[in-house]
Formats: structure tokens, C-alpha cells, sequence
């Protein structure tokens, strides 16, 4: 027979999903146990109580004299080391850009039907950071990082709980795969405008709840990515023969 789930169960059940949704967001400290428990509505034995249930599940760390955290490696549990071997393996950059359009159109489909004002007004905060570094063109790691962030930032808003922890879990991948991309694509003139057009496409689409449109517009970018590294690489490639047989010969004579 099951048996009656307790009061610190069920708000335990409250914080553990404020987790997941990313209203408590990793390393964040929690509120004080008077306030938790006023809004709560329980006594402060209860909430201990709830907060000893994370805490056994490693959801929550508590320092003595320091208060009680969101535990700061939720979101590294893909710990597969492929992980490592798709960050640091260029070849396969595809793979990765094959992924962003899945995970990207979806996420941005999903924001534009599900995004708060305020969740919509942190989208346009990240993406105007993106677009002053994309514009500058000058520091592409800080442009990788605030990219990832705008996208990011859309996949919270989206409230798919699934869609948002598979994307954290491989954060480190994603972000040194655009990384490594706008190296290339920063070698390209006027590049910067068709990256902010394009993400751009992609906002106004959130923020004016057309679901479509900005999934279709996710897809675009990534399909625009895609075609701009592939013809880079085999330009590349193509050199690399030249130069090549061009030794060959010279060794020949």
C-alpha cells in the first residue's frame, strides 16, 4: 500500500520543479527558510524537511553558516566522453550543426507560443549583447558566449523541461562548436549582417507569437551556417590539394 505522501513531500515537489524550469537556476542561493516558508505556507520544521529531501537527491547544498544552494553541476550530466570528443574534434562540426537545427527551431517554435513579457524581454536583452559583439567583430569567444546565450535564453522561455536540460547538459559542446564556426565565418565580409538579420527574424517571430515563422526562421540560420562552413571547408580543402600538387611537382623538377 503507497503511503500518504507528507506536506515537505509535496514542497519539496514545488522547489524540485521551480529547478527544472529554471526559476532556481544552478548555484543560486534559496531564499530564507522565514521567507520559503511564508510562501509556502508551512511551518519551518516542514520546509527543513523539504529541503532535506533535495538535498539527498543533490539538488540542493547547504553551507554551514552560509545558507542553502542549487547544487552547481546539474547541468554536466553528460559526463560520455564523446562529449569531449565531439568538442574538440573539428570534423565533426556538422554533426553539432545538425543538432542546433533540431534543437533550435524546436525551442524557438515552442518560445513563441509559451514566452512570458518577461521571458521575451530577456531574449531581447541577450540578443542585443549577441549583435554589439557580432557588429564589433573583434572578440569571437565573447561573441560565441553571448550567441549561445540568446539562443539559450530562447530554449528557457520554450518551458519544455526536457528540450532545456539536454541543451545545459551540453553547453560546453554547443558553445565551442560556434566558437570554432565564427572563426571561419568571421573571415567573411559583411557576415555580421546577415548573422543579426537572421537572429533578428528569429526574435521578432518570438515576440510576436508567431510559432511558425520562427521556427522556420531557426531553421534558416542554421541552414545559412551550415552552407557558409561547408563551402569555406571545401574552399579550404581545395587550396590544400593546390599547394599540394604544386609541391609534388616542384620536387619533380
Amino acid at each position: 500500500m503507497k503511503s500518504k505522501t507528507t506536506i515537505a513531500e509535496i514542497v519539496s515537489k514545488q522547489i524540485e520543479d521551480m529547478i527544472a524550469e529554471g526559476i532556481l537556476q544552478e548555484g543560486v542561493q534559496l531564499p530564507s527558510e522565514r521567507v520559503l516558508a511564508e510562501r509556502f505556507e508551512v511551518s519551518r520544521p516542514t520546509l527543513r524537511e523539504a529541503k532535506q529531501i533535495l538535498t539527498s537527491k543533490g539538488l540542493l547544498n547547504s553551507l554551514q553558516g552560509g545558507g542553502t544552494y542549487v547544487t552547481s553541476t546539474l547541468n554536466s550530466s553528460i559526463s560520455d566522453p564523446l562529449m569531449n570528443l565531439l568538442k574538440e574534434r573539428p570534423e565533426f562540426k556538422f554533426d553539432i550543426l545538425e543538432l542546433r537545427h533540431t534543437l533550435d527551431s524546436e525551442a524557438a517554435f515552442l518560445a513563441a507560443s509559451r514566452a512570458s513579457d518577461a521571458e521575451k524581454d530577456n531574449i531581447k536583452e541577450k540578443y542585443d549583447i549577441m549583435v554589439d559583439l557580432h557588429l564589433k567583430r573583434e572578440d569571437h569567444v565573447a561573441s560565441a558566449i553571448a550567441d549561445i546565450n540568446f539562443h539559450l535564453s530562447i530554449t528557457e522561455a520554450s518551458h519544455n523541461i526536457a528540450l532545456l536540460h539536454v541543451t545545459r547538459s551540453i553547453y560546453d559542446v554547443l558553445l565551442s562548436s560556434i566558437e570554432n564556426n565564427l572563426k571561419y565565418l568571421y573571415t567573411i565580409k559583411g557576415i555580421e549582417k546577415s548573422l543579426t538579420s537572421q537572429h533578428k527574424l528569429i526574435l521578432d517571430s518570438i515576440v510576436k507569437g508567431d510559432s511558425e515563422t520562427a521556427r522556420l526562421s531557426a531553421k534558416t540560420h542554421m541552414e545559412f551556417v551550415n552552407k557558409s562552413i561547408s563551402e569555406m571547408t571545401k574552399n579550404k580543402e581545395r587550396q590544400e590539394r593546390f599547394l599540394h600538387h604544386s609541391s609534388v611537382l616542384s620536387e619533380k623538377k
